[in-house]
């Protein structure tokens, strides 16, 4: 019978205390300096909204204000006619952290079409594979990892995920074992696994993630190649044991913010066979 081990509470932590937060808190007051910002909102899942409500915290806590106004609504003609255009011109932008940043979505091209709107544009840690075609006169960038975005913006400043400014509450594991691969464009050859739920698309950057740190806090043990399910298994110590998906996000996010702080978090190259023999799992109701 597979060993479990229990949540390690003592050694749980939002890393929100971490200088680069500090770093990052100066560089958004200097851009909004004393006004309140445009968000260039990324859409995304269930596990993006991790990065949104850690992000809505850390802005709220430096007193920074936002106008949320989704990326897609800056790509179209017919938003001009409404005042928008009125609205942000001459002002300062900031992009929402996020791995959005790969040839395999459109998003990169319309963060660059949106960016063009605004004076100076702060991009939120991401993983930044390649140097986002954005004026380079006129846009801050953060990165979330020191590897993957190393090779792509090697200028960008760092700072962890915005998911780890978030501090949620302790739950109660009911589960021995959770399993959360995804089954999307970024998924690898990877064969799902028995009793597999792809959390991460049941919800979307704007569902509660109460919800969603419940259904992940059930599991004693995970097994994912969602990012943000490994994120918030870490932060409530859970024994969390991640793989890589199609690219090198996984891995460098582990190495930069996961592997220094959380000893519950651990990277393979696969799963183990263990893992599709019939065992008991965790589905959300």
């Amino acid at each position: 019978m597979a060993q479990y081990h229990m949540p390690v509470w003592d050694k749980v932590m939002s890393l929100r205390s971490h200088s680069c937060f500090n770093e990052l808190a100066d560089n958004v007051r200097a851009l909004a300096n004393g006004s309140a910002l445009v968000e260039i909102v990324n859409s995304g899942n269930w596990g993006d909204g991790l990065i949104h409500a850690g992000q809505a915290e850390f802005l709220a806590d430096i007193g920074v204000q936002v106008e949320r106004i989704p990326v897609r609504r800056l790509q179209k003609k017919e938003s001009w006619k409404t005042g928008l255009r009125r609205l942000i011109k001459g002002r300062n932008a900031i992009i929402t952290g996020c791995g959005a940043f790969r040839d395999v979505y459109n998003r990169p091209s319309e963060f660059a079409l949106a960016a063009k709107q605004f004076k100076h544009v702060l991009v939120m840690p991401s993983s930044l594979p390649f140097m986002p075609n954005l004026d380079a006169r006129r846009t801050t960038f953060w990165r979330r990892d020191s590897a993957e975005s190393m090779k792509g913006a090697p200028d960008a400043r760092f700072c962890h995920d915005m998911a780890f400014y978030l501090q949620p509450s302790p739950r109660k594991a009911t589960q021995d074992l959770g399993m959360f691969f995804r089954d999307d464009a970024e998924r690898s050859g990877v064969t799902l696994p028995p009793g597999n739920v792809d959390l991460s698309t049941q919800g979307t950057h704007e569902t509660d993630i109460g919800p969603f740190l419940d259904h992940i806090g059930a599991c004693r043990v995970i097994h994912t190649n969602r990012l943000h399910i490994g994120i918030a298994g870490a932060l409530l110590g859970r024994e969390v044991h991640l793989y890589p998906g199609s690219n090198d996000k996984i891995k460098s996010m582990f190495e930069a913010s996961l592997q220094p702080f959380y000893d519950n978090v651990h990277f393979h190259s696969e799963p183990p066979s263990s893992l599709y023999e019939k065992v008991e799992t965790h589905e959300p109701s």
